[in-house]
Formats: structure tokens, sequence, C-alpha cells
């Protein structure tokens, strides 16, 4: 079904026109005792919350200040309204580009009855819009207006901002919102923010050896200790040849053998990091119209990586730990609920308004099932 347009009239289309019919049919707030002329000059004043005679586009046959005449009352109305039927769904419903037939702007007292749904699967875009300068208007919501959702938070720590669900951003006069007990305006949930990475595992240690040489002797190994602390000797050290020589008698000799170098080494310790932490989830998606059921959790981070040994070294002192698991992320927000934080360094993101901006006048029935969000 399309959006229907009812009129308080038009009145007087034919026949005689008493002062008495028209105090009836426009001076409602007192319909008794006289009226006169001038209270039925056409009100342009749009500061005017309940004009007698209002302006309207068809009432523009009337005069606004002098030559009034009975004549120009025909075909005259009092009140305009818009209906969006129940079942009806309209996505990013722009309520200025309605029928209004260039009342909008106009101080004749309006209503907007939004029974079905609107909705908007964009955080950019609302449910339903009124960015034209509006007087007299009251939307009267007994449908749903629902604020699109965020999506989850792949990238970076910071969660999205969920979408508002009602604008009303044109200005105005004496603009309000009634809430009738099926009522349902409900911002976007923001995501959660995105878990952060876990840890690097502990540290390892792996080892480089340093070496160096110390003379030796006739029968003595040079002392590797000489260079210094941690040195240690691996090799040299061979009988080279004989020392100490001589002959007496019949017997000739050597008493012992010159030595070698010794070949001397340490090793020279090199922390090397643990294994890479895991990716942290992703944060979840804000509840909105474009996502209505489902669950709004965080995802669950990856596991950490291995430590990456000591290869290219020349051994291993202590093997580093692997790395810790990424962090859950945030859950996102339910219907005009922020999304949630974690330990990174972002922000779940900011839910999206019922109504927009504040400050808008509500009534009606206001409680936490007609209206979820800022307003």
């Amino acid at each position: 079904m399309a959006i229907t347009v009812t009129k308080s009239g038009p009145y007087f289309t034919s026949g005689a026109i008493s002062f008495s019919a028209m105090r009836n049919t426009f001076r409602l707030n007192n319909p008794t005792g006289t009226i006169s002329a001038s209270e039925l000059l056409r009100d342009t004043n749009t500061s005017n919350a309940d004009p007698i005679l209002p302006d309207a586009t068809e009432n523009s046959d009337v005069a606004t200040t002098t030559n009034w005449k009975t004549s120009q009352i025909r075909d005259s109305i009092k009140f305009y309204n818009l209906t969006q039927p129940s079942g009806d769904t309209n996505v990013n419903f722009d309520i200025d580009a309605q029928a209004w037939n260039g009342n909008l702007g106009r101080n004749i007292v309006k209503k907007l009855n939004l029974q079905g749904t609107c909705g908007s699967n964009n955080t950019s875009l609302r449910a339903a819009q009124v960015d034209q300068p509006a007087h007299n208007l009251t939307i009267d919501v007994s449908g749903d207006i629902f604020g699109c959702g965020a999506e989850a938070t792949t990238t970076g720590p910071d969660g999205a901002d969920g979408g508002d669900a009602l604008g009303i951003t044109g200005g105005g006069n004496n603009i309000k919102v009634n809430l009738q007990s099926t009522a349902r305006i409900y911002g976007g949930g923001g995501a959660g923010e995105h878990g952060a990475q876990g840890a690097t595992g502990q540290s390892g240690t792996c080892f480089d050896y340093i070496f160096g040489q110390v003379a030796s002797g006739c029968g003595f190994c040079g002392d590797c200790s000489n260079l210094g602390a941690g040195y240690e000797n691996y090799g040299g050290c061979s009988n080279a040849g004989g020392c100490n020589c001589g002959g007496w008698w019949f017997w000739s000799g050597c008493s012992n053998y010159v030595r070698s170098t010794a070949q001397c080494r340490k090793q020279d310790p090199q922390t090397v990091a643990g294994g890479t932490g895991g990716t942290g989830g992703d944060g979840g998606r804000g509840r909105g119209y474009n996502y209505q059921s489902g669950s709004i959790a965080g995802a669950t981070g990856s596991g950490g990586g291995a430590f990456g040994g000591c290869g290219g070294y020349d051994g291993t002192i202590t093997a580093g730990g692997t790395g810790n698991t990424g962090e859950t992320g945030a859950s996102g927000g339910e219907w005009g609920a922020d999304g949630g934080n974690t330990s990174n360094t972002g922000d779940g993101g900011d839910a999206g308004a019922a109504i927009f901006p504040s400050g808008i006048s509500v009534t009606g029935s206001i409680n936490s099932n007609t209206i979820k969000g800022s307003y």
C-alpha cells in the first residue's frame, strides 16, 4: 500500500457559507459566540501552533490582510494528514518528499501516522528523516523505526557507530513525536571494539661463540681463563714437538713436549623474542534493522605463534615460549546501546540515536519498550 493523504476538508464546496458554520469548522478551540471576518483571515504566522484558518496550499485563495470575502473560504481545509499503513516497509523514508502539497513548511496542523516499518541498511542514512523546515507537525508512531546496526569490527581498534532511527534536522516550530504503546523507535547498536593482539611469548636465549687463542709452551697448555670469565678450551694443546731435550752417556732424548696453541671459546648470549601473539578477535556487530536477530558477541582471538628457535645461532640456552592467544573482540551493542570495549587502544562504537537531535518534543507512551537510544 502507498502513503495515503487525508484532509479535514475541503469545506464549503457549494451552497451558502454562514459565519456560524465557519466558526464551527475553524475555531474549534472556542466554537461558541460570534466570529469576525478578521479571525477568518488566512494566518501565515509559522509560530502559531493553533491557527484558526491555517496557511495551506489549499487555502491560498483566502486573504491574509484585506479584501476578505466569504467566497474565498470555498474548498478550504483545517488539517492535513499522511499515513503509512500497517504492513508497509519504507527504507530510508524521506518524510519531506511525501505528498505534503507544499504544506510541510506552512502552519497548517499536520500529522504523519507511521503505522508500518521504517528501516535503514546504512549507518550514514537514517531510517526516517525530515530535513526541510516543518511547522505544526506531529509524527505519530505506532509502528517501527529501526536504525542500522554497525558492522563487525574487522580492522582497527575502534568499533563503528550505529545509525540513527529518526532524524528531524530541518528546523521549524511545534514539531513533536508522539509514541503509541506499540511504537518502537530504536537506534542501531554500535560495533564492539576489536580485541587486542596477544602478548609475545616469553623470550628465549640463543648464543653465538666468541673465539680466542692462548699461547701454550713446553709442557703446558695455554689457560683460556686468561681471556676472561666464561672462556673454555675446545681444542689445541696437542704435542707439537719435544722440549727439554739433551743426552748423557748412552741416553739422549726430550723430557717433555711443546704444546700447540690453546683454542678457546665462550658463549655470547642473545635474547630472542618469543612467539608472536595471536591476532585479536573481531568486535561484534550492532543490533539494527539490518541485523534484528543473531549473536552480537565478539569473535575469539587466534592462537599465538610458536617460538622461532635459534636457527642461525650456534646454539640454544633457553627456548622461548609460544605467543599468547589474541583477545576476544567486544560484543556489539543491542538496540540503542554502545558497543563494548576491550583492552585495545580504541573504543566500542556509539549507538545511533532514537531521535536526532536531542531536544525534540516526545509525548505519549515513553518507556524502554517504545524508545531505545538517545532523544
